[in-house]
């Protein structure tokens, strides 16, 4: 990543993993809706929400603008 100027390793968990993960800190329900969100499919976030602007006045920021102003939570 250019911002922190060094890379960051990303290691993702098995479903299996995941579940497990969850379910120590997380109630049924909620690993459940979690689930049928993000791995099911029944959770679409792809539609643009003007959301953001009406709340803070202000259009949102993108990822790398957000890094930016957040460098030392990565140190």
């Amino acid at each position: 990543m250019s911002a922190l100027g060094r890379n960051l390793d990303f290691v993702g968990l098995t479903d299996e993993e995941t579940r497990e993960e969850l379910s120590r800190t997380t109630p049924a329900p909620y690993v459940e809706a979690f689930w049928s969100f993000y791995v099911d499919g029944s959770l679409d976030e792809s539609v643009v929400s003007p959301v953001v602007a009406e709340v803070t006045g202000r259009a949102p920021r993108t990822f790398s603008q957000w890094v930016a102003g957040h460098l030392d939570a990565f140190e």
